[in-house]
């Protein structure tokens, strides 16, 4: 991600300006037009490289609707603002300087009313209109000069891109513990001007505790490292304490709670993917579709499975038994043994057994004695699938002391691959709208939907409603169901 704003910018020589927010004089290496200039290039950068819904999509033409209502009582309302969707399950939201803003489907899907689209939106507004990135940008550079002095007595490379790096850091990663509070607070502000009720602020909050909470339960079990979620208000207690307080300074100011609008939200998300997109392949329970590969495979009981942009990884519960598929796109015919010769040093490689299909694709297995990830002696089990120029290289590995426990759960996972036809085999998981009945609790929702979300898909739905999984909604009330 770092590489989303590697664009060079001519020192400026330094200059006190009048912050927009606070009105005090900073201290910045930078001009409004360069941070223009910058916030253009990064853009055009961005929409390179993360994929993005069309301007047409009526999900990205219901978030810059709210984002512009909420721009336009800025400190800023001069700028030209753009929202923008990015079609990827993280959770996340960054801004741009000059007014870009973007926010993943996987953020929107979680959210449960027009308010808090506002407060996210609100809070990247506040990234801009305080010219973080600036501010960031002034401190880079003085490391850089820094850096330059110290190489002077001791020699080191750097480049240029050193100092775009350093802020895209913080684009992407947060503006650090003081900025992302302003730009909390800032938020409320807005939306509050914007006629939002500010209260939905610290439904957000809760939400992304939950997700947070979830997400650490989740990959702990699986021996996985846990990620936390940087901007947009971090669950901290200091942080919503200060929240609070600002709340109730705006509602003093403005003496009422402002629109909420549950149902516009919700019915802006029916539809549309929870997780992963057709485009990217989807994990439905214990199986992995990808519709626009045209493949799946299942596997068995108790593997954490996880799709990255790269490969399709698993591990088995709790144990050192690892799953990766990557795909290579080959230049020219190859047999499935060819390739497999290829992907592992020939001294590594022994037992290559070739079938002439499974499931109707010419298909290779070959067993490998070398170093593996999160395995020094590991024993590898490889299988390479063809379809046309596209081969599907699936490893699996563990311990060679214990491997053959394992055996028999590889080849399952390799013989579940086959094509995917979208009649028979279903769409990814989707958001669909459903009216609470009653009797109805998250745990029988889940198992109706035969726990397409995996083993923690009650906590999942109730997440995704802004819930914990002991709380239920009331009988009538309009949810988002995942189907």
């Amino acid at each position: 991600m770092l590489a989303l704003l590697s664009i060079t910018i001519p020192l400026v020589i330094s200059a006190c300006a009048t912050n927009p927010v606070t009105k005090k004089s900073n201290f910045v290496l930078m001009s409004e037009k360069q941070e223009l200039e910058l916030g253009q290039q990064a853009a055009a950068q961005v929409a390179k490289q993360l994929p993005l819904l069309p301007e047409t999509d009526p999900l990205v033409r219901y978030v810059d609707s709210v984002g512009q209502k909420v721009a336009a009582k800025a400190d800023r309302p001069e700028l030209f603002y753009h929202f923008n969707v990015v079609d990827n399950a993280d959770i996340n939201a960054f801004a741009l300087p000059g007014g870009y803003i973007y926010i993943n489907r996987g953020l929107l899907t979680h959210l449960n009313s027009e308010a808090e689209l506002a407060a996210v939106l609100g809070h990247e507004i506040g990234h801009v209109t305080a010219r973080h990135a600036v501010k960031q940008y002034t401190k880079a550079q003085a490391y850089q000069i820094g850096m330059a002095v110290t190489s002077i007595f001791l020699p080191m490379p750097y480049g240029s891109n050193m100092l775009t790096d350093l802020v895209a850091t913080a684009v992407i990663q947060g503006y650090g513990r003081e900025a992302e509070l302003q730009a909390d607070e800032l938020s409320i502000k807005y939306l509050t001007r914007a006629g939002y009720d500010p209260e939905a602020t610290i439904g957000i909050l809760k939400t992304l505790k939950r997700l947070e909470d979830l997400d650490t339960k989740e990959k702990t079990a699986a021996g996985e490292k846990v990620d936390k979620y940087h901007g947009a208000f971090a669950s901290h207690p200091e942080t919503e304490q200060r929240i609070r307080d600002a709340i109730n300074l705006e509602e003093k100011h403005q003496g009422h709670h402002g629109i909420v609008n549950r149902k516009a939200m919700l019915t802006a998300l029916d539809g549309y993917p929870y997780g992963d997109s057709p485009e990217q392949g989807a994990v439905v329970g214990r199986r992995f579709l990808h519709p626009e590969l045209g493949i799946q495979l299942k596997f068995p009981k108790d593997w954490v499975i996880t799709n990255t942009p790269s490969s399709l990884q698993a591990r088995l519960r709790k144990e050192k038994v690892f799953f990766l598929m990557q795909l290579k796109e080959l230049s020219k015919r190859q047999s499935p043994a060819e390739v497999l010769r290829h992907a592992f040093p020939s001294n590594k490689l022994f037992g290559i057994v070739e079938s002439d299909t499974q499931a109707g694709m010419p298909h290779a297995e070959a067993l490998i004695r070398m170093s593996a990830p999160h395995v020094s002696q590991a024993m590898i089990s490889s299988h390479v699938f063809l379809i046309g120029s596209k081969a599907f290289l699936l490893s699996m590995w563990a311990d060679r002391s214990v491997f053959d426990q394992y055996r028999d759960q590889f080849s399952q996972i390799a013989r579940s691959f086959k094509r995917y036809d979208k009649q028979k085999d279903g769409d990814v998981p989707r958001i669909h709208l459903y009216t609470w009945q009653a009797g109805d609790s998250w745990q029988k929702l889940a198992e109706r939907n035969r726990q397409i979300l995996g083993r923690f898909t009650p906590e999942k739905l109730a997440a995704l409603n802004g819930m914990s999984v002991n709380s239920l909604p009331a009988i009538g009330q309009l949810i988002k169901n995942v189907q």
